[in-house]
């Protein structure tokens, strides 16, 4: 035991009393928060984008300026209705929601709100805005949209962004001929064409005979859905988010699992083929039996990987309690009560006890190719089978949030290499008993057996210095040399 404690102390402060390891630990909130406000900036960084209509009719270019007007104006509202709930603002909010009804624009209506509310505001704006056409040709717009030549606005010269040329025909139908560079972006054509369609049924119903009062109506009509749960009671049968916050928590927790096991078993691999290159696994084994070598090394990445586990979560912990500080009272709550569904023991438990099997498993594979090859080179060769394998969970994950309860999941949690992560996503679907149970007993069998044949190799590797083809020779026996005649 002393053996082994030594080993896997030496393997732990190998990694944690590195800088790198703290390093990396410490940017993972980082790279969390960054995935947040990036996508925020980008979106408030995002210029403004100048396009034309041509409409020879005359139909349609103030219906596509009142379409892009509605959806600011429904941004704007949303906006309010949500300072509304913050406490501090809810008075300046009210007053500016009342200054929209009454046909303020927002920047006269935004007098109401104090400087949060007018930050928060200043988050949304117009991205695109109509400008007249320079030109009422393909050949006279070109020079606009390839930037040689700009059009003038509220900004300065600009270049125009895009162009839409719009044709009725005798039958009424109507063509959209959409000119950008941007050939990739389709929210301004895919607006343009809404505000089209829109437009051609309301004239298609007026000619019906129809009121446009009535057709607007008719369209704004929409169902409330409210999704209820059989297993709750009556009176709380609605679905809320603390209800469907174990489904997304068991996907993530997932793969969390699946990238530490991952990681951590590719630590075992790297720094046994570091050892056995550098001549030191030789003088570990003079000090110590292959098996204390072997169980060390296992512990010792193991609580590496519970540091890293534990440092996210209090990162996580932290960044869920400065956040909370800036929601309203109702926000706070939801809050509290999905990280309680989060929490659950019934996810936590099993997830340490799938990711000490899953570590096991993996770890002593990639232990035992490490200890198989001289170069990260070799070790390639031998991975490759692995890492597929490894994918096939991963692909799976992303379903099972659509429908936990496919046959195909339940039949894929059987597979031993597979359970930790695909059982992990499917227990908030209550899975059958048999299946808990059964799969688990396969997953620990499988894991023992895998313990046993990895450490045969671990020693075939450490001391009698087997090689790559150390599999070969194996598939070989039993066959029959050629008689020499």
């Amino acid at each position: 035991m002393r053996h082994t404690y030594l080993i896997a102390r030496r393997e732990y402060l190998s990694y944690v009393a590195t800088p790198g390891f703290w390093l990396s630990l410490a940017m993972v909130p980082v790279f969390m928060l960054l995935g947040i406000a990036v996508p925020v900036f980008l979106d408030r960084s995002t210029p403004t984008r100048y396009f034309a209509v041509v409409d020879h009719d005359g139909r349609y270019e103030q219906v596509i300026t009142d379409k892009l007007n509605r959806d600011y104006d429904v941004q704007v509202r949303s906006i309010l209705r949500g300072l509304a709930k913050v406490p501090g603002q809810e008075a300046g909010a009210l007053k500016t929601l009342e200054a929209l009804d009454e046909g303020e624009d927002v920047a006269a209506a935004s007098v109401h709100l104090g400087p949060q509310g007018k930050m928060a505001l200043s988050a949304i704006k117009q991205t695109y805005v109509l400008v007249p056409a320079p030109a009422d040709t393909e050949d006279g717009l070109r020079p606009f949209l390839l930037g040689k030549e700009n059009i003038s606005t509220p900004e300065g010269p600009k270049e125009l962004y895009a162009a839409a040329f719009i044709e009725r025909s005798d039958d009424g139908a109507v063509n959209i001929d959409y000119w950008s560079k941007a050939i990739t972006a389709g929210r301004l054509k895919s607006t343009i064409r809404r505000a089209v369609r829109d437009e051609m049924r309301t004239e298609a119903f007026a000619r019906a005979g129809l009121k446009t009062e009535i057709v607007r109506t008719i369209n704004a009509m929409r169902p409330k859905v409210s999704t209820l749960s059989p297993e709750k009671a009556d009176g709380e049968a609605e679905v809320t988010a603390s209800d469907r916050a174990p489904y997304f928590a068991a996907v993530m927790f997932a793969f969390i699992l699946w990238m530490i096991v991952f990681s951590v078993a590719n630590m075992l691999l790297t720094s046994t083929i570091e050892e056995k290159s550098g001549k030191v696994l030789d003088s570990l084994l003079c000090a110590a039996p292959v098996r204390a070598l072997l169980s060390g090394k296992l512990l010792g990445v193991a609580a590496v990987s519970f540091t890293l586990l534990a440092g996210w979560a209090v990162a996580g912990a932290i960044a869920t309690s400065m956040g909370t500080q800036f929601l309203p009272e109702g926000g706070s709550n939801n809050i509290a009560s999905v990280i309680g569904a989060v929490l659950d023991p019934g996810l936590i438990l099993p997830f340490l006890g799938y990711f000490v099997f899953g570590y096991l498993m993996f770890g002593s594979i990639f232990l035992a190719l490490g200890s198989l090859c001289e170069t990260l080179q070799e070790a390639q060769t031998l991975m490759s089978p692995i890492i597929f394998t490894l994918m096939v969970p991963m692909l799976a994950l992303s379903f099972a949030l659509q429908d936990p309860d496919s046959p195909v999941l339940a039949i894929i949690s059987w597979i031993p290499l597979f359970t930790p992560y695909i059982m992990l996503a499917r227990l908030p679907a209550d899975p059958p008993l048999f299946d808990i149970i059964g799969t688990t007993l396969v997953m620990i069998i499988t894991t023992l057996i895998v313990l046993w044949a990895a450490g045969r190799v671990f020693r075939a590797g450490a001391m009698h210095g087997a090689g790559v083809d150390y599999f070969k020779k194996l598939f070989r026996l039993g066959k029959a040399k050629p008689s020499k005649i």
